[in-house]
């Protein structure tokens, strides 16, 4: 069947220059949306702790700001110790209270007092640590809970009680040490980076949406069809192929042009946040340190894992959980972990996705795309 010819329009520019991608690249100012800048921070403590200055009132101002000084403390003891059962712990208690502060300034909790968790973790008798552990979305009584907090703060849902998380299936969507994963369990690639994402505009039908740019060889490679991609990254229903391709040196770009548009009656401009809305749940990140200081993936999850999905933070989040829990409770099974296959991947992880959880969240403080400033 001929892929469907690309709808007709161009490219959305604001002041003769197109609207660089990103999750918050708009902000509503008095009457209309004005562009945002990236913010290039080497450090993001300091963001956020702008944020929560401007942002909230005592007393709520001092529970946020302790909470984050909190956190930058565990987060600092954590990344100068050495490889041991306390770093994923430290980087856990850092992470919990990144979401009380962030929870707070979302006016998801207007205070905390005693809070859970809202995790628990556990194997089955009979099952092997790590590869069979499960983390159940649990509590009891009316405190707070936390991962709940984080999810709603950042996706705007929550999970229900008993929901269950297995945890072999969350591990490969880390994008950090994701090859490692590949190679430790004999399993394909399953992220694949987006070269460029574009909002483009008809002036004529008054109509906006997103094209999608991924290079050819990098589904071929991995052996990976058009409609797979679309079906396992679940835009199947969002996005579909279009044509023509276009080239790039010696490299194909294939187009993936969302399916039904959005209409706007006053600057085209004014709808780019609802184009990244719609498209937010489908992206993963990696911050880097060169330009483009941020790359966007795509997650293509196999149909018997589609329960164990979660947003890139939450990932996060709820894997730090569980190493910190085994680090509490069972400490002598941390070593034996490392030892197995999967030692490799989970060193990756612990050294190099507290940072990349760290600016993703300092992005959620600000609503604004910030990364790491350039290395000089």
């Amino acid at each position: 069947m001929p892929k469907p010819a690309v709808r007709a329009g161009e490219t959305l520019k604001v002041k003769g220059r197109p609207i660089p991608f990103s999750i918050y690249p708009v902000k509503k100012t008095t009457r209309r949306f004005g562009l945002q800048s990236k913010i290039f921070a080497t450090s993001p403590w300091g963001v956020m702790k702008q944020v929560i200055e401007d942002s909230l009132v005592t007393p709520v101002k001092e529970q946020a700001a302790a909470f984050l000084e909190q956190a930058q403390n565990f987060y600092q003891i954590a990344s100068t110790s050495h490889l041991s059962p306390t770093k994923p712990l430290l980087f856990y208690y850092s992470f919990l209270n990144l979401a009380k502060a962030l929870a707070l300034v979302k006016e998801i909790q207007t205070s905390y007092g005693r809070a859970v968790h809202g995790l628990t973790e556990s194997t089955a008798p009979g099952g092997k640590e790590f590869h069979d552990s499960e983390v159940a979305v649990t509590w009891n009584g009316y405190s707070p809970r936390l991962f709940n907090d984080l999810k709603a703060a950042t996706t705007g849902k929550t999970d229900p009680k008993g929901r269950i998380y297995t945890l072999k299936n969350v591990m490969p969507q880390l994008v950090p040490g994701h090859r490692v994963w590949c190679a430790a369990t004999g399993s394909p690639e399953r992220f694949v980076e987006i070269q460029r994402v574009e909002f483009r505009f008809n002036e004529a039908t008054k109509e906006v949406w997103l094209e999608i740019n991924i290079f050819s060889d990098d589904l071929t490679r991995f052996g990976i069809t058009r409609k797979r991609l679309l079906n396992e990254s679940g835009l199947g229903q969002l996005f579909r192929e279009v044509s023509p391709t276009e080239t790039i040196g010696d490299r194909t770009l294939v187009k993936f042009e969302q399916i039904k548009s959005v209409r706007y009656t006053g600057r085209p401009s004014d709808k780019v946040a609802d184009l990244v809305k719609i498209l937010k749940p489908y992206l993963w990140f990696s911050v880097m340190t060169v330009s483009p200081f941020r790359k966007s993936y795509l997650y293509l999850c196999p149909p018997t894992e589609k329960k164990d999905m979660l947003s890139q933070v939450m990932s996060i989040y709820l894997v730090f959980f569980y190493l910190g829990s085994v680090t509490r409770y069972r400490p002598n099974l941390f070593q034996e972990i490392f030892e197995s296959k999967y030692g490799s991947h989970l060193e990756e992880v612990i050294l190099n996705l507290p940072q990349q959880f760290l600016y993703l969240i300092a992005s959620e403080f600000s609503q604004r795309e910030v990364v790491h400033a350039p290395l000089v």
